[in-house]
């Protein structure tokens, strides 16, 4: 009997071992764990930047040691995080993560809210004149500006080592099914891992499947009667389902779920419509825009001298465009190609049948050879864009929105079109952000009529972070 029960006491100690070693291997767990130690170094490295620069420029008498006494802000801004849904992964948190735009919103507010929660508690505690609250309010700001960007840099970390990436079941024939599998398999953002996929031909095997590898998340791409149908056993073993029948674009940023009776639906949001937040576009546009000009004003003078002394032609270029509604307008550019341009590219696609196919399909050329060498070097930084502020400041154009095309482009947005010139086009925009020349003339269609039924200001806020990156990085430079 002592045998039998040392022998049950071992067994109850392995099966514990077991039950603890996979809690804490969950991928969803070390996700989420990665998450927030991104978070904690985006905060530590923003507040330290902003502690030595102030010591450095001699702005007041505090001493730099008393800032490690802040640390509770590290536990209250990711605990922040958590309560705002911000992580992602098991059975505590959503199954999905956020949108871009949303993570960005809420980790902003989180960052903001914490540290005017310790602003308050130093002034209640009467600890405030021991600390700069202009350190403290900037680091606030800024950590919640980067935060994401951090996150980013994780996660492309983790998706290149293949870890921490959370197993889902795929359920689908269709395009939905096909198109999700092919973003999972190149976009470290969801942190998805395409673990099994069937058809819907296969649905007897689904639930075996999944309690095979210990699935707990489905990803429906099925018709709506065959889900279901099927429903009710999915809800047996599955935590999340998550159903996504169609590939159509539609509103999405601010839709929620809605109820009338029994009856649910989605009430989505057209943030286009609404004048508060088109008079806050263009008071973002005016003020961003005449800062960004006044700081670039010396790089655009000099860019004007060197456009002058190494080719021939004026300085700027105007090209015509389509703007709002259609209507066609100039925009302005660094001249970029020499003044025999439109000869030199007859000439080429006259003898490169190739180069005449890319062209009719894009529009452009990778290797054009009417580009001088100087402005190569302008188009692969986008400085020749710089011009542009003009159109800004003439309500032609506005800081962020969708691309400005030619008439000949308009066949490829068919009826999005109408949604697509509902707005003023940018300087800068979703597409320029997410991968540029890298994409195709589809894929750069669908980011526009994307941007422009799911605007907001916050997303303009998201793709002007997200520019600066791409043109430092110099990613999907033309």
């Amino acid at each position: 009997m002592v045998e039998i029960g040392r022998v049950q006491l071992e067994g109850k100690t392995m099966s514990l071992k077991k039950r603890l070693f996979d809690f804490f291997s969950s991928s969803g767990r070390c996700r989420v764990v990665a998450l927030a130690m991104s978070d904690a170094l985006c905060l530590l490295i923003v507040g330290s930047a902003f502690v030595w620069c102030y010591y450095l420029l001699g702005f007041g008498q505090y001493k730099l040691s008393i800032y490690w006494r802040l640390w509770p802000i590290f536990p209250l801004y990711i605990g922040l995080n958590a309560v705002c849904r911000l992580y992602h992964g098991n059975w505590m948190y959503p199954a999905m993560p956020l949108p871009p735009v949303e993570e960005f919103r809420r980790l902003f507010a989180s960052s903001v809210f914490s540290h005017l929660s310790l602003m308050s508690f130093l002034g209640f505690t009467r600890h405030n004149l021991e600390y700069s609250w202009l350190i403290i309010g900037l680091t606030g700001i800024f950590t919640g500006l980067f935060s994401q960007s951090f996150r980013n840099l994780i996660r492309l970390l983790i998706f290149k080592a293949a870890i921490f990436q959370i197993p889902v079941i795929l359920v689908g024939d269709g395009n939905a099914a096909r198109r999700i599998e092919s973003i999972l398999g190149c976009n470290p953002y969801i942190g998805l891992n395409v673990r099994a996929k069937l058809g819907e031909h296969e649905l007897r095997n689904i639930l075996p499947l999944a309690k095979k590898f210990d699935i707990k998340i489905m990803l429906a791409c099925q018709n709506e009667r065959l889900f279901r149908a099927q429903l009710r056993d999915f809800a047996t073993w599955f935590n999340y389902i998550e159903y996504l029948p169609r590939v159509e674009i539609f509103p999405v940023f601010g839709a929620h779920a809605v109820a009338i009776g029994q009856v649910g639906g989605l009430e989505m949001v057209n943030q286009l419509r609404m004048k508060a937040l088109r008079w806050e576009k263009d008071l973002l546009d005016a003020i961003v825009s005449a800062i960004l000009f006044i700081l670039a004003l010396p790089i655009m003078i000099l860019i004007s001298f060197l456009v002058k002394l190494t080719s021939k032609g004026p300085i700027l270029y105007k090209a015509k465009r389509l703007g709002k509604n259609g209507k066609e307008i100039e925009i302005y550019k660094f001249r970029s190609m020499y003044a025999d341009a439109e000869q030199r590219l007859e000439a080429i696609l006259k003898k490169e049948p190739e180069l005449k196919k890319e062209y009719e399909a894009n529009f452009k050329l990778k290797k054009d050879p009417r580009i001088t060498p100087l402005g190569r070097l302008l188009r692969k930084t986008s400085l020749d864009e710089l011009p542009q502020f003009i159109n800004v400041f003439k309500m032609e154009m506005a800081l962020v929105g969708p691309r400005p095309i030619v008439k000949d482009e308009i066949k490829h947005y068919g009826e999005n079109y109408s949604v697509f010139s509902s707005m003023r086009p940018g300087i800068t925009g979703l597409w320029q952000c997410s991968g540029r020349s890298d994409t195709s003339y589809a894929e750069r269609v669908a980011f526009d009529v994307y941007y422009v039924l799911n605007w907001s200001p916050w997303m303009d806020v998201w793709i002007l972070i997200k520019t600066f990156f791409s043109v430092l990085t110099l990613k999907g430079a033309c």
